[in-house]
């Protein structure tokens, strides 16, 4: 029967009438033949009804604890566990894109607990002493239901014991001169749609980032921060640059950090997305964050000042707030929670708008008010304060609003509105019996 609707109606026919569907009939019709299927994802006419526009929550990978967390705001529906029973024990975390989590060995959805097998990688063409490589997921569910991982390589470096070489090991002073990122560099990529690893090649278009001996020479803490945006990779690598891969074209480019990074000691940035394009954020040793949008018109590719605010900690506060840390490790050890159940605290008790995550005005200025905000004086350079002792920790952008997630010495989650700069305190976000000496 379907057989013969597809020879009786034209394709842009078809393709309207399956257009008018439901979401869970567009999901059941996908598997009814070859032909619908490819009509479907073609036109993302699945994936756009059903991606969801707001934030539900975020996972926090919590040093020396045995399962992740997730700290999200009140829902009534099912949430997220960072409970991964279902994959072997030791699988530990190593990257995320748009939902979707990466494991060695293992791609995660923990809405739907469902988990997919990532085969072993060949060996790289590259002299292995010499180099190592990094897992990168890409992923964009209003492009394709299909994901991908990159391996991304890095140098290593003298006097570190972990990945790195040892202190007595040199380079080949050929090797030491060559320009890093190479050209072509060639990507080991594992696809979801082949089920296997292959080589794909990308040709530098631009200015490399400098020699190997450069690489070596830059600190040897890299963040694992990268961000898939309508097609392209952005990875942040060794002395400070971004990687702008093509997946469409086969190309990538080099981009130079923002100017307040360079030359700044021991500075992180970290990569993120909004509506209006990519982001970054660079960290400071003083709390204080500059932020940054990507101006990629012309092909010029370069960082545009947001907005800078230096943050204090402030002293540990009490109370319910937006937000609430699942404490699923809490509960593994047999503890309870303090009001003998598990249920979601009631959205409405709180002044925050769980639709669309608008910031809601409040008159008090230097303390926390009953939303949960701070209001703050800024100066000329959008700089900030709020109180006391500790250290803040930078979690993640919201990918659909110009907000940052900040952590307060992991004892509160903070939401930092770049339009505003409104700091909102969203509430406990340490898990109970947790150090606050150990970092993420």
């Amino acid at each position: 029967m379907t057989e013969g609707m597809e020879n009786l109606l034209p394709e842009d026919v078809l393709t309207n009438i399956i257009h008018r569907l439901a979401p869970r009939y567009l999901a059941i019709s996908r598997c009814v033949c070859k032909t619908w299927c490819t009509i479907i994802d073609a036109h993302n006419l699945l994936c756009v009804d059903l991606l969801p526009w707001s934030v539900c929550g975020i996972v926090i990978n919590f040093n020396e604890l045995s399962m992740l967390e997730f700290f999200s705001r009140p829902s009534k529906g099912p949430t997220v566990s960072g409970n991964f029973d279902y994959l072997p024990l030791n699988s530990h975390i190593i990257g995320h894109c748009n939902g979707l989590l990466l494991f060695h060995k293992y791609v995660v959805n923990p809405a739907t607990r469902q988990s997919a097998p990532v085969p072993p990688c060949p060996s790289p063409n590259m002299v292995v002493e010499h180099f190592f490589h990094k897992e990168y997921l890409v992923f964009d569910p209003t492009l394709s239901p299909h994901y991908e991982v990159f391996m991304i390589p890095e140098i290593r470096q003298p006097n570190v014991r972990y990945n790195m070489l040892n202190s007595n090991d040199k380079l080949d002073p050929a090797i030491e001169e060559l320009e890093w990122p190479p050209s072509p560099c060639i990507l080991h990529v594992f696809s979801s749609r082949t089920k296997v690893w292959e080589e794909r090649s990308f040709v530098q278009e631009g200015e490399a980032a400098g020699t190997v001996a450069d690489m070596r020479l830059d600190h040897p803490y890299v963040p694992d921060t990268s961000v898939y945006w309508r097609g392209v990779l952005y990875v942040y690598c060794q002395n400070k640059f971004v990687m702008r891969i093509s997946l469409s074209n086969g190309k990538y480019q080099v981009i130079k950090p923002p100017l307040d990074c360079e030359g700044m000691g021991y500075t992180n940035l970290y990569l993120g997305k909004s509506v209006k394009g990519v982001f970054c954020a660079v960290h400071h040793l003083a709390s204080r964050f500059s932020t940054y949008i990507l101006d990629e018109s012309s092909g010029k590719m370069e960082w545009v000042f947001k907005d800078s605010c230096s943050i204090q900690p402030c002293q540990i506060i009490d109370g319910p707030r937006p937000w609430t840390l699942q404490d699923i490790n809490n509960q593994e050890q047999g503890f309870e929670y303090e009001d003998g159940n598990n249920e979601a605290v009631v959205e409405d008790r709180f002044e925050w708008d769980s639709d669309n995550d608008n910031v809601i005005e409040t008159n008090s200025r230097g303390k926390y008010n009953s939303g949960g905000y701070i209001n703050f004086l800024v100066d000329t350079k959008r700089r900030g304060r709020y109180n006391s002792g500790g250290y803040i920790d930078f979690l993640g952008f919201h990918p659909y609003k110009e907000v940052i997630f900040l952590s307060d010495t992991l004892r509160r989650g903070l939401a930092y509105h770049l339009n505003s700069s409104k700091i909102q305190d969203l509430g406990n976000l340490r898990p109970t019996n947790y150090g606050t000496e150990d970092k993420l």
